[in-house]
């Protein structure tokens, strides 16, 4: 008993967290423009039941003439009805095309917003989700939810009005056969709502499933090489195939179910002809009723019973797609990169007046003492670690460079060399400490004001699917040709352009795939130089360069000294020879 009424519990709760799902997406992406959607759909409902409406009218009069032999009252039958028609239709008409229309632009911005959100959350989020996870949430989840507003939505509320209209005038017409009617089609609707559980689990495993595959296609595509030269193909495809099933099964029950409902409403529709048969001949023979009117409610039983079923039908489906709207819901609802991190402005304060701390520090050479304004980019006493650990990347890690200098920051593997350019970017919000830029803190000045004056080039860069020019512009959007051009020479980037089939508009391909990964690194380099920022932050930015393009490379930017501030994490003795100062990790 106990268990019955927990299980009972929890279905209410279900349902009321649908409902607030259903309200929080109309009123988030609806918004003002609610009154249009809604109008559209009441446009279509009542243009759509006048339009039955009258027909059936219409046909019944028509019979009635026929049973009596006579035209008498046909043209003022006509007269009276045939332009209402006509004018519900073209209601109708402009209802649906109002509604599609309003129906694209709501999927439009619920695309938008979803993208929009992944760009805007934070580096930690990218670390601990899966890309498959990330694509499912984007293409899937999305889409049934735009799919909430461009049909489901309207398919359950359009019955629901047409059948509250529709059961006026067939009561008016034969209160009895109507209120047989009524009864098979109510317990229809009682069979069809006892299927919103069981469809509803089927689509979260359905869902489920499908982000376990786009995992599996995401991992053979970006790891296609290790696929090829280790024995992990059985194992990523056993997982394709384990998902592949799951979602087989669930795409099974979820057609079963509807079959289910299909042979249902097949059976309920013909035992409702049956039902009109039988209560039509007692309703005649006993209250000697009038055979039009009989007609004109069995044309309207077809429209009343046609849109019952739907309301059964259509209801479960609903559930299903808000079962994926919650999920887009919790999406947005994820902390985004702040401004600052936590109380980052009271803590950067607070380090600005702290000059007594203690810890590794690494010094950049000719720079005044600690926490003096000649440091241009100072980190101040650093705690990291990912995700909490209790063991540290960095402690009380303090470092300065001082403006226009060539700095190489080294350490043995694993020393947090990598992490410190992360957490300069603003990428990771560091434990304690903070970061300075020209004496204020990006605890006050905010991770943007310091993104905008750095150029960083990664250990792994990333070339878009666009032309080798196209991605040397991301580094600075409104760059003409020429300084493109003056960038990838400054790169020493320029001459093996100038080899590929198309130049400069040659596509890289898919992360850079038709390039070498010296090359890869040459287009990320001239990128960085053309966004011309005072700081050029590389992580090991020259390792895939050969040695005479390295050479080539290191010339490039001790030109930039006295200009720039060349921050460079390496490894090779060649790079570290090149730089003014050795800053240690």
């Amino acid at each position: 008993m106990t268990e019955r009424k927990t299980r009972k519990t929890e279905k209410e709760g279900t349902v009321k967290r649908r409902g607030s799902v259903l309200w929080i997406l109309l009123r988030k992406f609806l918004g003002k423009r609610a009154a249009v959607y809604f109008g559209c759909i009441l446009l279509m409902v009542v243009c759509g039941s006048v339009f039955q409406i009258m027909v059936s009218v219409t046909i019944g009069g028509l019979c009635d003439m026929a049973r009596q032999g006579t035209a008498e009252g046909l043209r003022e039958l006509l007269a009276g009805n045939l332009p209402v028609i006509v004018f519900a239709m073209a209601g109708d008409l402009a209802g649906t095309i109002g509604y599609n229309d309003e129906a694209k632009r709501v999927g439009t911005k619920i695309n938008n917003e979803v993208f929009a959100k992944a760009l805007r959350l934070p580096m930690r989020f990218y670390d601990t989700h899966h890309s498959g996870e990330f694509m499912s949430k984007i293409i899937w989840d999305a889409g049934r939810t735009c799919d909430v507003f461009g049909s489901r939505l309207r398919r359950v509320i359009m019955p629901v009005l047409t059948v509250g209209v529709c059961v006026v005038p067939m009561f008016y017409l034969c209160p009895p056969v109507m209120a047989g009617l009524f009864t098979m089609s109510c317990i229809s609707l009682w069979v069809h709502f006892r299927m919103i559980g069981p469809m509803k689990r089927a689509g979260k495993d359905a869902t489920q499933a499908n982000q376990k595959m786009t995992e599996s296609i995401s991992n053979m595509l970006q790891g296609m090489e290790v696929m090829k030269m280790f024995p992990v193909r059985e194992e990523i495809v056993r997982r394709y195939g384990q998902a592949n099933g799951q979602l087989k099964e669930a795409g099974r029950k979820q057609a079963d179910y509807a079959a289910f409902l299909r042979g249902l409403n097949t059976a309920f529709d013909l035992l409702g002809s049956f039902c009109f048969l039988a209560l039509g001949i007692w309703y005649i023979g006993a209250y000697h009723g009038d055979v039009g009117s009989l007609v004109s409610l069995y044309l309207l039983y077809g429209t009343f019973n046609w849109n019952f079923l739907q309301i059964g039908r259509y209801v479960p489906d609903l559930a299903n797609c808000l079962v994926n709207g919650e999920r887009v819901l919790e999406f947005l609802e994820l902390e985004e990169e702040p401004f600052v991190y936590g109380s980052g402005a009271e803590n950067g304060i607070a380090a600005a007046e702290n000059t007594g701390a203690e810890g590794n520090t690494g010094t950049c050479a000719d720079s005044a003492k600690h926490g003096t304004p000649a440091a241009y980019l100072e980190v101040r006493d650093l705690t990291f670690g990912y995700g909490g650990a209790e063991e540290k990347v960095l402690e009380h890690y303090s470092a300065a460079f001082a403006k226009g200098s060539f700095v190489a920051v080294t350490g043995a593997s694993g020393r947090g060399k990598s992490t410190l350019a992360k957490l300069i970017l603003g990428f990771y919000p560091p434990e304690t400490g903070d970061i300075y830029l020209e004496g204020q803190p990006m605890g006050v000045a905010g991770i943007a004001a310091f993104r905008d004056k750095i150029a960083y080039v990664p250990q792994e860069p990333y070339l878009y699917n666009v032309s080798i020019a196209e991605n040397i512009r991301y580094g600075k959007p409104e760059a003409g040709r020429e300084e493109i051009v003056a960038a990838a020479k400054a790169a020493h980037a320029h001459d093996f352009i100038m080899k590929q089939e198309h130049g400069y508009d040659t596509v890289a391909g898919e992360r850079g795939a038709k390039l070498s990964g010296g090359e890869r690194q040459r287009i990320a380099i001239a990128r960085a130089v053309l966004r011309d920022a005072p700081i050029l932050l590389m992580d090991e930015a020259t390792s895939a360069l050969d040695n005479e393009s390295e050479q080539l490379v290191q010339d490039a930017l001790r030109k930039l000294k006295g200009e720039k501030t060349v921050i460079m994490i390496a490894h090779r003795p060649s790079t570290i020879e090149a730089a003014d100062v050795v800053v240690k990790v």
